[in-house]
């Protein structure tokens, strides 16, 4: 018997703004809910290097925007390179409070019980 497991739905990022919160503009309809934890995967030559490494829970603004919980101004810009790798936002959890995403869960599942 394999064990279920869960992968985020990763999206590609087309910019983030210099702003107070910051807003992130994905390629494609994202999806995500309010509460929705996220993080970025992208090469440093993209600029705005400051959100590497860091969590942040989303506000849904359009199917394809999203802010941060944080400002973004002071940061380097984001540019879009052209390298090999598309820059990514990945999620990681949600706020746990209400479980608020419970029935619209945006993970896929990747194996396990079918």
């Amino acid at each position: 018997m394999t064990t279920p497991t869960w992968a985020p739905v990763q999206r590609s990022v087309t910019s983030i703004t210099v702003a107070n919160p910051g807003v992130v503009t994905t390629s494609t309809s994202h999806g995500y809910l309010n509460g929705l934890q996220v993080r970025f995967d992208f090469y440093q030559n993209y600029g705005m290097f400051q959100v590497l490494g860091k969590i942040y829970t989303i506000t849904v603004l359009s199917p394809t925007t999203f802010s941060l919980n944080a400002s973004t101004l002071g940061y380097d810009a984001f540019v879009i390179s052209s390298t090999s790798q598309t820059p990514q936002v990945v999620p990681v959890g949600e706020v746990a409070l209400t479980l608020a995403n419970l029935e619209h869960n945006t993970l896929t599942p990747t194996g396990g019980f079918q």
